[in-house]
């Protein structure tokens, strides 16, 4: 019996659930997605804007209460007439965007991403209010689970999609089993790991799309398999990475291009999060070399196109993540600060364009208020709050925090950017699938800085679902 017998087992009727859909929906992402080429990010000016651990928890509080009404509450067939009937309800999905077009998209990743949202709050505050959110989230993913994506479309197989949705998956039970001790859903995890296990991975002349997708998805793998003590797991991840280094190596400024919902720091986040646990002897020369191309924030004040398509947040978070990992890397003083102070930077101008105070944002800075986008937003806690609230454990700027200490439990990710599981960095109960760590890699408060706008053009474009389908 081998390490995901049991996995298999459970996703057979998932699978057999979806045989009769028909390729109805646009694939997401085309193999032909347009590839932008970007700059390396220049250092910030000096620092104006301050966010503490406080305002930090404040907006992720706010985010969570946001994603409860992203929930859809519809039990009815949307393709009825299209595939046969074969979707059926999808009530605990998330909504991809708050009015418009795409409030009719419900997405396997958005789901995944508001379960870990909601367990990482949890987990930081005790509070439980969002558990019955969180079943009704794991009934969607029962009957539309993120490795049955590559389906979304024309797809004939696993793709980077399902792979990118997997990476999802893993990082939600995770966190999900951290914040409550509830391990009935793990199967679904395994079934995640699984399809990253089998399908991950990018050649050295393979596209972004492949190598972003893989990398993070082999980090996500790299977690598992060190939560579950999977000393295969965590190798073949640590396999997968290696393909994303030997396709950054190829050309280093591979990391600073962007297209879909990716950039190349999601490739060179990958590579951080599952090749270098292995090989920590290769780390520092390796992020000496690569981290300063990494791109910075994404120039998205002028129009490019006038609807909800207009993407440029993700990849502006995308970058940000990487930095944040680079910075963790480098640790404090010199380039590590630097890396520090573009990603805060960033955080700083995603923060800026929640002007409804609801804690969401939208695609980019030219979309309206009223169309905040789930899977964005969930970006900014993961790649952008999370780095603050996991490394501000000395309180704000130094000095203890009103809000009192963060939980220790905190898991999925903890240990600066990622990576805490249940090795070194210790933390968390022994039955909650990850191990947790509250401190950054020099134990400093980021929260304590943030930094003025910066302009750093391009455009790029992340396909989906089709949105005139029929609903």
């Amino acid at each position: 019996m081998n390490r995901f017998t049991r996995t298999a087992a459970l996703a057979v009727p998932f699978a057999a659930l979806f045989f009769a859909r028909s390729a109805a929906a646009v694939p997401a992402p085309l193999p032909g997605e347009p590839v932008f080429a970007g700059v390396p990010a220049p250092r910030p000016p000096v620092p104006i804007l301050f966010l503490t651990r406080s305002e930090a928890l404040a907006q992720l509080g706010r985010v969570v209460a946001w994603d409860k009404g992203m929930q859809s509450t519809a039990c009815v067939d949307h393709d009825a007439g299209v595939d046969g009937g074969q979707e059926q309800c999808r009530a605990g999905g998330i909504i991809e965007v708050e009015s418009g077009p795409g409030n009719n998209v419900v997405e396997s990743d958005n789901t995944q991403e508001a379960v870990f949202t909601w367990s990482f709050h949890r987990s930081l505050t005790m509070d439980a209010t969002y558990k019955p959110q969180e079943d009704n989230a794991f009934e969607y993913l029962s009957t539309h689970p993120g490795y049955l994506e590559w389906r979304d479309g024309n797809g004939t197989g696993p793709n980077s999609y399902s792979i990118y949705n997997c990476g999802w998956g893993v990082r939600a039970v995770l966190e999900y089993e951290a914040a409550t001790g509830d391990m009935s859903k793990h199967a679904y995890g395994d079934a995640c790991a699984m399809h990253i296990y089998d399908n991950a991975g990018v050649g050295v002349n393979g596209t972004l799309i492949d190598a972003a997708t893989s990398g993070w998805a082999a980090a996500g793998l790299w977690m598992w398999g060190d939560a579950t003590a999977q000393a295969t797991v965590k190798a073949k991840a640590s396999a997968i990475g290696g393909l994303v280094k030997a396709w950054i190596d190829t050309s280093p400024s591979r990391v600073a291009s962007r297209t879909w919902a990716v950039t190349g720091g999601a490739a060179f986040y990958g590579v951080m999060g599952s090749y270098m646990k292995d090989h920590q002897g290769e780390q520092a020369s390796w992020v000496a070399t690569v981290a300063p191309q990494l791109a910075g924030w994404i120039d998205s004040s002028q129009a490019i196109t006038n609807d909800w398509t207009d993407w440029r947040n993700a990849h502006s978070a995308w970058n940000m993540l990487a930095h944040f990992t680079a910075a963790d890397a480098l640790g404090s003083g010199g380039d590590g600060d630097m890396h520090k102070a573009i990603a805060l930077d960033v955080l700083a101008k995603l923060l800026a364009q929640d002007t409804d105070n609801d804690g969401a944002i939208p695609g980019s800075e030219k979309r309206p208020a009223t169309e905040d986008q789930s899977w964005i937003t969930a970006y900014l806690v993961y790649f952008g709050l999370r780095p603050v609230l996991l490394a501000a454990d000395v309180g704000d700027a130094g000095a203890p925090d009103a809000s009192g200490p963060i939980d220790g439990s905190a898991g999925g990710d903890a240990g600066g950017v990622d990576g805490g599981g249940n090795g070194a960095t210790g933390g968390g109960s022994s039955d909650s699938g990850c191990g947790c760590a509250t401190t950054g890699a020099d134990g400093s408060a980021w929260g304590a800085i943030g930094a003025a706008m910066l302009l750093v053009g391009g455009v790029a474009r992340r396909r989906r679902r089709e949105t005139n389908r029929a609903r």
